[in-house]
């Protein structure tokens, strides 16, 4: 008992062990606003780390941060957690910094070559003033590893949560540099790796076994209040098991992202009031499950964008990508603020080398708004398989393409509710539409549709076939006096 008490009061009075004991936890005082805290906070998480981690406790107050040269004000080591007072402890990043075209790292996990691992950010609340200051990102709680001595290394086991993120271009969430030097199998001169990054991206991206051991593993952003980000709101990029769950996010630009060969990650319970687009899933992420978020349009969006509620794309490199595996299932997805109105969209960059987008299942979803099942944009480059669309409700139209237009292949649409009045149109070929039911129209079938099966279908007229080899089976008229 007497050597429990000892460590208590290490606790309470801030005093740290010996070095090669366990330092249990360091009270940090806010500085308040008329000091900065860069030093405060880098000695006392230095401190903790050196002794083999710990917790840094946080004050209530002001913390506040001055823009230094390089990249970062504080790094987070590891083994640390950075635990605050809640909403009253408050970070934030001097509002009189001047602009600066680069990307800035105020509150950095790790640095651009040393990782860091089982860090837990928590109970704080952290302010970027990225749109005040202007000029390059001003990014909250992220690691990103650039230098291609850190291309094979990774920051694992992190955890954000409890959190109120205010301001910042990217709330929380780790990365490398999109280029591929990633694709070093060893550590490259950095003449080799600048020629590479200028070479641009290969076909061959994100399946090398190395480049796949080195993706950041274990990351959840969970709990948290994030408000106005001017780019994602969460973003896991080369992340193989994450959890991004029960936050409550608005006025973002984007919502959640899985990015760059992302694996294994789930995102669910969610609230997204989104600016441009809401859950992104890009650019050869694989075994993704999206479930139980909220996700519409901010009151501020603007009705022209072509902004939806589930996106799927790829970025602007020249790779040939899949994007596979992903399950979406107890979502509301709702559009009634856009003129395009989409709730699911397919989306190909001008970029890109082509892409597509398999095994893919959609069900038990409410859809307030239509669903895009082609790429307006390059659907050439485009095709969809293996796509599961089931027992949803949706309030909208499912848009496709007809097979010259962008190909698709072995398209399920069974058991949905389809309550927008009007008839649905079908152009696309060789999908199922089966066990649907029409509550105020119908289905016709264009004419460029071939080898199309419609069976068990109920409408409230007889479907309309102008289609090629069309199978019709077991379709029914819905009596409108029963």
């Amino acid at each position: 008992m007497k050597q429990l008490s000892i460590l208590f009061l290490f606790i309470i009075l801030g005093a740290l062990p010996s070095l090669g004991e366990i330092a249990f936890g360091l009270q940090v005082p806010a500085p308040g606003a008329n000091a900065f805290a860069d030093d405060v906070l880098q000695q006392a998480i230095d401190k903790v780390a050196s002794a083999g981690g710990g917790i840094v406790i946080l004050g209530a107050g002001d913390f506040k941060l001055s823009r230094k040269a390089g990249d970062e004000t504080v790094i987070i080591k590891s083994n640390v957690t950075l635990r605050g007072q809640g909403f009253a402890t408050h970070i934030y990043l001097d509002p009189k910094t001047q602009p600066n075209p680069l990307r800035y790292f105020p509150m950095r996990i790790g640095s651009a070559k040393v990782p860091a691992n089982n860090v837990v950010i928590e109970n704080l609340r952290y302010t970027g003033n990225d749109k005040l200051i202007g000029g390059g990102s001003i990014m909250g709680f992220n690691a990103r590893l650039d230098e291609p001595e850190s291309m094979l290394l990774s920051c694992d086991n992190i955890t954000v949560r409890n959190c109120w993120i205010y301001d910042a271009k990217q709330a929380a969430g780790c990365t490398k540099p999109a280029s591929n030097m990633y694709q070093a199998k060893y550590v490259i001169p950095a003449e080799e790796a600048k020629a590479a990054s200028k070479a641009g991206a290969g076909t061959q991206f994100y399946g090398l076994p190395e480049r796949q051991a080195s993706q950041f593993k274990n990351w959840q952003v969970h709990h948290n209040t994030i408000d106005t980000c001017g780019n994602k709101a969460i973003e896991l990029a080369e992340c193989n098991g994450g959890l991004i769950a029960d936050n409550y996010i608005i006025n973002c630009e984007d919502g959640p992202q899985v990015i760059f060969g992302s694996r294994n990650v789930r995102i669910c319970d969610n609230q997204v009031f989104f600016l441009r687009t809401g859950i992104n899933i890009t650019e050869g992420s694989h075994h993704i499950t999206v479930t139980g978020n909220i996700v519409e349009p901010a009151p501020g969006m603007s009705i022209n964008r072509w902004g939806a509620c589930l996106l799927f794309r790829t970025e602007p490199l020249p790779l040939a990508t899949t994007v596979s595996h992903v399950t979406v299932t107890g979502n509301v997805f709702r559009n009634q603020t856009t003129e395009a109105k989409i709730t699911v969209r397919f989306e190909t960059r001008d970029e890109s080398l082509g892409c597509k987008y398999e095994a893919i299942t959609l069900t038990g979803n409410v859809m307030d708004g239509d669903m895009q099942f082609y790429d307006r944009r390059n659907p050439k480059l485009t095709s969809l398989a293996d796509i599961v669309f089931a027992d949803n409700v949706c309030e909208g139209r499912l848009l496709n393409a007809p097979a010259s237009e962008m190909a698709s292949t072995r398209i399920t649409i069974r058991g949905n509710t389809f309550r927008h009045p009007g008839d649905q149109l079908l152009k696309a070929s060789g999908w199922i539409w089966s066990d649907n039911t029409h509550s105020a129209g119908t289905l016709e079938l264009d004419g460029a549709a071939k080898g199309n099966i419609i069976r068990n279908n109920v409408t409230t007229s007889a479907i309309r076939d102008q289609g090629v080899k069309t199978s019709l089976n077991g379709n029914e008229v819905l009596s409108t006096d029963p």
